[in-house]
């Protein structure tokens, strides 16, 4: 309790609370939060009202009391700046009544303890607030990238399921139960193979690296203290940084692979990767997915009546039709995907971090694309449809790259026995 600061402010809590709103109002920025002389009124009572009970309360009911305020300050979105500022102006015209009243050194101390705690209190219920926002905004991205064909590299999606539980152990204000404050070795060593003739963008990455770790363990020192007013702006500033290592990341692996795949020999015809190179990548994908748990799907796409179209229009229309089927698999997979020439009208497609829901729908929409699509043949129109098997691999990856695609090969086979034009999974 801080009995003490009341007593010496009895007689002076109607003026200070008149100059605080004084103060307030003579501010424009602040203007907008205010309605009418009426409201203003109103405010003053409730708040000095507030103010006395608080003086009243231990430290624990304080700290109850004043972290439901920011969590509801949150909620109306008054800025926590807006806040402190305020109760700086509040804490300025307490701490000189004092002074002027009684100058007694305990009181002050017992003020300015007071103020502290309920910024630090106030500032709580704004981090609790923000973590939860956070982690919501988390679950709906990794729920969407599971179901959407738009699946972000498994890269990002782990260092969101980091940030995940380092939120998680800031909510528990446990340094125990944080993940390691370090980016992971294989994503230096990927964006550093990516940035090697860039030297100053490469030391910024660094310089980030370093800032996320700095402002992770000083975000904890601070828990450890109870100083959550230190603590919502270091969070604030670290998200920030962390954010930014995600875009940085996204686009490094982007670029990583764009340059891998240039290396690469493609079909002359279809401009797909051809199957020499096959082998070897999709083992590197397997190690790379076991490492990092995550799962890769395979898919096999094979054009229904193939013979048929170069024997009925020619071998050329049946080269138009490979060269419009790569291209509507191209624009439909992303960036860090890869898709191989593997026979006349095989296709082998590689899709990273694709649950086998994410797979079969992709599966699905190309499919549809494909039998939407038209061919001109001497003014008669072309259709062509596909049959496509689709098999997902998980950690262990217990099974040859040869295994695999005879798998999803039979899948595809499957599929043309069902009559063709579909697509099969397993």
């Amino acid at each position: 309790m801080h009995l003490e600061i009341l007593e010496a402010l009895n007689q002076d809590l109607d003026q200070i609370f008149q100059q605080f709103y004084d103060q307030l109002l003579s501010n424009t920025d602040f203007d907008s939060y205010f309605k009418s002389p009426q409201q203003i009124e109103q405010l003053i009572k409730k708040q000095k009202a507030y103010f006395i009970s608080s003086l009243r309360f231990s430290d624990d009911e304080l700290r109850t009391r004043y972290i439901a305020l920011g969590e509801m300050h949150y909620d109306l979105r008054l800025p926590f700046v807006d806040f402190s500022f305020a109760l700086d102006i509040l804490q300025e015209g307490t701490i000189h009544s004092i002074y002027k009243i009684s100058h007694s050194q305990q009181t002050l101390r017992s003020a300015f303890t007071f103020f502290r705690l309920i910024r630090a209190f106030t500032a709580k219920g704004y981090l609790n607030r923000i973590l939860a926002q956070d982690l919501k905004d988390i679950d709906q991205y990794l729920e969407k990238i599971s179901v959407t064909r738009e699946t972000h590299n498994a890269i990002s999606a782990g260092r969101f399921i980091w940030l995940k539980s380092f939120i998680f152990a800031i909510q528990k204000e446990n340094r125990s139960l944080a993940p390691s404050f370090l980016i992971e070795s294989d994503i230096l060593l990927n964006i550093e193979s990516s940035l090697k003739e860039n030297e100053p963008f490469m030391e910024y990455i660094h310089e980030m690296v370093a800032r996320i770790r700095i402002d992770a363990l000083n975000v904890f020192y601070f828990l450890e203290k109870k100083d959550y007013s230190d603590v919502l702006p270091l969070y604030r500033e670290l998200m920030s940084i962390y954010k930014l290592s995600l875009m940085l990341t996204n686009v490094i692996t982007i670029s990583n692979t764009d340059v891998l795949l240039g290396n690469i020999d493609k079909d002359p015809l279809t401009k797909l990767l051809t199957r020499s190179s096959m082998n070897s990548l999709i083992k590197k994908e397997f190690a790379m997915a076991d490492s990092q748990n995550y799962a890769i799907s395979l898919m096999m796409i094979d054009l229904d009546h193939f013979k048929s179209i170069n024997d009925t229009y020619g071998h050329l229309t049946g080269d138009k039709a490979l060269i419009d089927v790569a291209n509507i698999i191209l624009k439909s997979i992303r960036a860090t995907d890869f898709a191989f020439r593997i026979g006349g009208e095989e296709i082998l497609l590689l899709l990273k971090a694709a649950p086998k829901s994410v797979a079969v729908k992709q599966a699905e929409d190309i499919r549809q694309d494909i039998q939407k699509h038209t061919l001109e043949y001497k003014g008669e129109q072309v259709k062509v449809t596909a049959s496509i098997g689709v098999s997902t691999f998980s950690r262990p990856f217990n099974i040859t790259v040869n295994e695999a695609i005879a798998h999803v090969d039979k899948l595809m086979y499957q599929a043309k026995k069902h009559g063709r034009n579909n697509v099969t999974s397993g």
